[in-house]
């Protein structure tokens, strides 16, 4: 139910937003959007099918929203570009006439919202979120007029998080090139990955509070700290002091791998770079230390087209959902090494580039924090 607060109206979604149950029939030759296709956190859709064969019979049209009902947690919802047909497990959604059909993506995708779907899904091993239930999320509408400004303001800032992400991009390739031109010929000797660190670890699941961990305090690593490819410490749960395990505390210079995750994102490695207090690695990530070889090296070659497809290679599980990779066939993942001056001739060269590219990550973040920021105020959700 609506109430008007001075210029702003208390309203659920269910209010100001509808769902689409739109079916198309089977042989329909249309673009196709299953769950792989949303990237986790992005408000724009970038990754879809075309031309081949599907099941999918749920139709949507271009502005309409889709979103990941199973598995909320990972934040899956993006801005149709086209009209199309998706998966059963997407949720479509579009404005009704007092939302303007701009803003209703970022309204969507957005943390206060996520954190409603998790608390409100259902199902143990693959939790979905009804939409009577995300119907009911409450926030504050301002009028039409403002609600078109907010939206300038958010997209343009849209517009400006792809350019820094391009260049962090151009600055992997940069790396990337680098290495094919000092290892690409692969003519150095191979060990396995296990005699190249001092062991592979696996994290622990635990209990954890509602937000990330405060100054001062404990948490857990979400796999979003992973996901961009570069570590984001930012990114974790709270948890208490007394479930802290020191065992299982990230360090500068440990190597951390996603074990688990969507097939495109499984496999990703980061390099911890600054030490950190206070964060445990999470049971979806393996934990590894480098010995006998740089670290940055073995990094590059985790992330080049050779390692990231033998790793790849070696997981197990649905190809639409999560996959897999098991500690056993990690440890034998073959690693060229190369003399260990060449390796550190290569760190020099990362740590380089890595100095501009710490400088555009700085430049997004804030940009996040600002954006995220001005609209939580907008909506009323506070500081979520």
């Amino acid at each position: 139910m609506k109430t008007m607060v001075s210029n702003m109206a208390h309203v659920c979604l269910g209010d100001v937003a509808r769902e689409i149950k739109q079916k198309v029939p089977v042989d329909q030759e249309l673009p196709t959007v299953g769950l792989e296709h949303l990237d986790p956190g992005e408000v724009e859709l970038a990754h879809w099918d075309e031309g081949v064969e599907t099941t999918f019979t749920k139709a949507f049209s271009k502005g309409q929203v889709l979103f990941g009902r199973r598995r909320a947690y990972l934040r899956k919802a993006a801005v149709a570009p086209f009209d199309g047909i998706c998966s059963g497990d997407i949720t479509v959604i579009a404005p009704k006439d007092n939302l303007s059909p701009r803003l209703l993506p970022f309204i969507i995708q957005n943390d206060a919202l996520f954190e409603h779907a998790v608390t409100n899904s259902a199902g143990s091993l693959s939790p979905r979120v009804k939409w009577q239930s995300l119907s009911q999320f409450e926030f504050e509408l301002p009028s039409i007029a403002k609600q078109e400004d907010l939206a300038d303001i958010l997209w343009t800032a849209q517009e400006t998080r792809s350019h820094y992400r391009q260049l962090l991009t151009a600055c992997d390739d940069v790396v990337k090139s680098q290495f094919v031109e000092m290892f690409g010929d692969e003519k150095w000797g191979f060990k396995p990955l296990s005699e190249c660190v001092d062991s592979i670890d696996t994290g622990k699941s635990m209990n954890c509070g509602e937000g990330p961990r405060g100054v001062g305090g404990f948490g857990v690593l979400k796999l979003s700290a992973l996901s961009s490819g570069t570590f984001v410490a930012s990114e974790n749960k709270v948890i208490s002091k007394d479930n802290f395990m020191s065992i299982k505390e990230v360090e500068k210079g440990d190597l951390l791998f996603a074990r688990k995750n969507t097939p495109e994102l499984v496999g990703t490695t980061v390099y911890v770079p600054n030490e950190v207090r206070g964060l445990m690695f999470p049971d979806l990530v393996f934990r590894m230390k480098p010995k006998d070889v740089n670290a940055l090296y073995l990094l590059a070659y985790m992330r080049s087209d050779r390692g990231l497809d033998l790793i790849q290679g070696m997981a197990h599980g649905s190809a639409k959902s999560m996959v897999n990779i098991p500690k056993t066939q990690l440890a034998r993942l073959p690693v060229p090494v190369p003399p260990l001056e060449l390796q550190q001739e290569f760190a020099d060269f990362v740590a380089q580039v890595d100095k501009s590219k710490f400088a555009v990550q700085k430049a997004l973040d804030e940009l996040n924090a600002t954006t995220k920021k001005i609209l939580n105020q907008e909506l009323g959700l506070g500081n979520v």
